[in-house]
């Protein structure tokens, strides 16, 4: 009884970032795809790991006023120190961040490139060229991982600096998420750890509310 309520609770947890996640689309999104890795490999995320993301936009809101047919988005995730894995129940993990800083360019070079092992020649150079557009430090980052190895991720940050700031909104909060393969269906270049999918979205409210794992599973506990 015990292990199916652990079950229970973890896909609930599941569906509420995939949800939360999903909802992006209704505020201003840019919505990327990319590759992450983690300093000696995912998993284990032993803490003090650090994990990096480097990512290309695909589609933009238009009140970010970027056309992607002539100028690139890319994304650089920094410095997310991992407090360790915890098994949640049923070998499914969960991983929390702190600190952390999210960099988005808006370069006309359109020059983006993987490569493979990074930090190599070209990334996380070519995800942190051009203009800033954005500079937010993350309040929190989480990863919920199955047993195959994929997942879900959320984040929120506080907006430092950039054209975003500037010209769409200089009082707003930011939100961070979406899904990633490790496992089966992966298309992961050689040294990186996650395939990532998922939206960055412009909130108009400052506040923004994060529920603990305790607040999560008494929600289910009746």
């Amino acid at each position: 009884m015990r292990d199916m309520l652990s079950t229970r609770w973890i896909l609930a947890v599941m569906m509420i970032v995939v949800c939360a996640t999903v909802a992006f689309g209704q505020n201003p999104a840019i919505d990327y795809l990319g590759y992450g890795w983690e300093t000696g490999g995912i998993l284990p995320s032993e803490p003090g790991d650090v994990l990096v993301f480097t990512c290309t936009g695909v589609a933009a809101d238009p009140v970010y006023g970027v056309d992607l047919g002539t100028d690139e988005l890319t994304f650089y995730i920094y410095d997310q120190v991992s407090l360790g894995e915890v098994d949640i129940g049923g070998n499914n993990l969960m991983i929390n961040y702190s600190g952390g800083y999210l960099e988005i360019w808006r370069d006309g070079a359109q020059n983006a490139d993987w490569g493979t092992y990074p930090p190599n020649a070209t990334s996380p150079g070519t995800f942190s060229d051009g203009v800033l557009f954005f500079k937010g430090e993350f309040t929190y980052l989480t990863i919920f991982v199955n047993p195959v190895g994929n997942g879900v991720y959320e984040g929120a940050l506080n907006g430092l600096e950039g054209e975003i700031l500037n010209d769409v909104c200089s009082d707003c909060a930011y939100t961070w998420g979406g899904s990633f393969l490790k496992g089966t269906g992966a298309l992961i270049p050689d040294g990186y750890d996650l395939q990532i999918d998922g939206l960055f979205e412009l909130d108009g409210a400052v506040s923004n509310e994060q529920s603990t794992w305790s607040d999560v599973k008494s929600l289910y506990s009746n």
